[in-house]
Formats: C-alpha cells, structure tokens, sequence
C-alpha cells in the first residue's frame, strides 16, 4: 500500500516539498537536523494525528509556518487509490480529507496508512509505560478486527460513565454500571487475547531470524486477576474504587509482559538487544497484518544504524525485503544505507538544510 506521492508543508526543518516515492524502498540520507526525520514525523502525523518526536505538535511546525499542509496519494492492494489532505493550523484546529471528502475521525485515515516506525528511542516499547503496550496490542487487532474500534468507544464510554457514578458516590447505579461494564470489556479482553495468540508464533519466528540467541517470553495481563470474573474483581474493590473515584481493575490496565528468564527484559538485555526486539515486535506485527489482510504495512525505520550491528541491519533490512512492503529508512552517512543492502527496488534521496534531492541511478 504505498504512498505514490507525497507534498509537504509547513514542517520544521524542511522546506516545502513534493516528492515521487518508490513502492519498495525509500533510503534518506543527510546530516543531523537537515530534515530527513521529519519527512518520517509528517508520514505518521498523517496516519496517527500524532508524532512519534514530542507530544506537542507545536513543534513540530516550522516557526515561520501558520499551518502545516500534507498531501498524499495512496495506492492499496484492496482499498484502492485515494488522496488523504491534512491542514493543521497553530491553533490546533485540524482539518483531515479522504477525496475531497471531510473525514469525522482520524481513524478513518490510520486505516489507510497502516505505519510502524522503528527508532532510536523505540526501546520505550519495552522500558516504558504500560499503555506503550496496551497501545502496540490494539494497533494490531485495530486493523486486523474492523469491528473493534467501535467496540473500544463502547468501552471507553462504559468506563467514563462508571467513573462518573463513583466521583459522584452514585451508589444506586453501581450495579446496573458494573453489569456494562464487564460486559463490555469481555468484548475487548477476548479481541487481545485471540490477537495474540495469532501473533505470538509470529513474534517468534521473527525474533529467530534476527537473533536467535534472545529468548523473550510474552504474556498477558487483563487488567484485572486472571483467575477471576471482572464482576466479582469490581465488587470487592467497589469501596476503593468509591474513595478513588476512579475504575481500578479493566481492559484499560491491561498489560504486555516482555520478559526474559521471568525478568522484564528491559532490565536483562542490552540497549542493541532491545531494539531488536522492540524490531521483532512491529515487524511481527506488519507480517501477520499482512497475512490476514492482505495489505502491507508502510515502515519507518529512523537512524538505521543506531543500536545496531551490520549483522543485525542486514537481519533486519532482509525480513523488510521479503515483506515486499514500502519502506522509509533514514541515516547520517549514505554507506551505512547501502553497504550491507542493496535492494533491487529503491530510490535513495539526499536531504540538506531541508531541501530533499534524488540521488541519480549512477550516484546512488
């Protein structure tokens, strides 16, 4: 499902740009703070809403800048073609576009720009909070279960509705509350589980072929006792939760456990390990994305060489190859693109002080 063509306005560090992309692999080289990141940044902004760099979009909106304007063609296996627009303005206003047509929630778009970014900092799968996790397991049921998203609002709604009966100490709803509640999560609890049990064959065998002396066990944990019903786990914490004015127990503190020899494999294995975990992960992902699908996943890999040995990028360069996927990776030094890999099918650009050039077929 590559993105053809993309147009790019009002992102800090680059000046504005339109640029033909390769179905296949996009290598983007050039110096610290030239703008090649950012090029990544505006591709999950599109597909998220978000940045994968900082929490507040103000920065990532070039100074002299009053909106920041993105304009993509698509091409999917099964959905077809399209052209998604965003304009976002400083003051937070945004405005999404499906072929002209005004989008009501950016779901709508991450369906069509299914992105996993692969970065520096992308250990925090593993070292970071569990919501991290939680997120990571719903990317992948999101868009492998079309329903459940809008079983999620469901969810989300019973759980703000039960959060509002206890900051009120509403005790007569509690039981009709607690009933929908649980009920509701059963729903998301059993999307996760069956997700997982898809995906972890496939986390393994990945994880095998980029390095098979790491043993990583995954399991997860509801939100709640496992040996008990979610009912009875809300009756016996009704008095706490009354105090707290929050829900304790539920799908929204469920948790992906990495482990490795029962220890948080964050605090075992090393920074390079990590990340190649954390790799093993979201390629797992894109592949069994594009199992049950059959669509691909577009990958952002920032800073390739950070972290990570030459065997280890090849590994990894070679399992995104074979994902026959579109591919965006990014490094300081043009060597270190295309001296352990060089695909068949690829454009490599060059980008300085925000300006982005394609390297002709002889240069590159």
């Amino acid at each position: 499902m590559p993105i053809r063509q993309l147009k790019i306005r009002g992102v800090r560090n680059l000046q504005p740009l339109d640029l033909t992309l390769h179905p296949g692999v996009n290598f983007i080289y050039g110096a610290n703070g030239s703008g090649k990141t950012s090029i990544l940044e505006a591709i999950v902004l599109m597909a998220t809403g978000k940045s994968f760099r900082t929490s507040q979009l103000k920065h990532v909106q070039a100074q002299d800048a009053d909106r920041i304007e993105l304009v993509f063609d698509i091409e999917d296996e099964a959905l077809g073609q399209c052209q998604l627009d965003s304009l976002r303005l400083k003051s937070g206003d945004n405005l999404l576009k499906l072929n002209g047509s005004v989008l009501t929630a950016q779901t709508e778009a991450a369906q069509w720009l299914p992105v996993q970014v692969i970065e520096p900092t992308t250990f925090k799968l593993l070292s970071g909070s569990p919501e991290e996790r939680r997120q990571f397991i719903d990317w992948g049921v999101f868009h492998v279960e079309q329903k459940f998203i809008e079983h999620w609002k469901v969810f989300r709604k019973q759980l703000k509705q039960r959060n509002a009966v206890l900051k009120e100490k509403e005790l007569q709803w509690l039981p009709v509350w607690n009933q929908t509640f649980a009920e509701s999560a059963a729903v998301i609890d059993n999307y996760r589980r069956t997700y997982l049990k898809r995906f972890k064959p496939e986390f393994e065998r990945i994880l095998q072929q980029l390095d098979d002396s790491i043993q990583v066990q995954l399991a997860y944990y509801p939100g709640w006792d496992r040996d008990s019903e979610l009912s009875d786990v809300l009756n016996k914490q009704q008095e706490r939760d009354l105090a707290l004015g929050y829900t304790q127990s539920g799908p929204h503190r469920a948790e992906l456990r990495i482990k490795v020899d029962k220890q948080p494999a964050a605090e075992i294995l090393s920074r390079g390990q990590q990340k190649t975990v954390v790799a093993a992960l979201k390629i797992a992902q894109g592949a069994l994305f594009q199992q049950e699908s059959g669509r691909r996943t577009i990958y952002l890999v920032d800073d390739l060489a950070s972290e990570l040995d030459e065997k280890h990028r090849f590994a990894l360069c070679k399992l995104l190859e074979d994902l026959k996927c579109q591919v965006f990776i990014t490094s300081i030094d043009k060597d270190k693109l295309t001296d352990i890999w060089q695909p068949v099918a690829s454009k490599v650009f060059h980008v300085e002080q925000g300006i982005i050039s394609e390297d002709s077929p002889a240069t590159a």
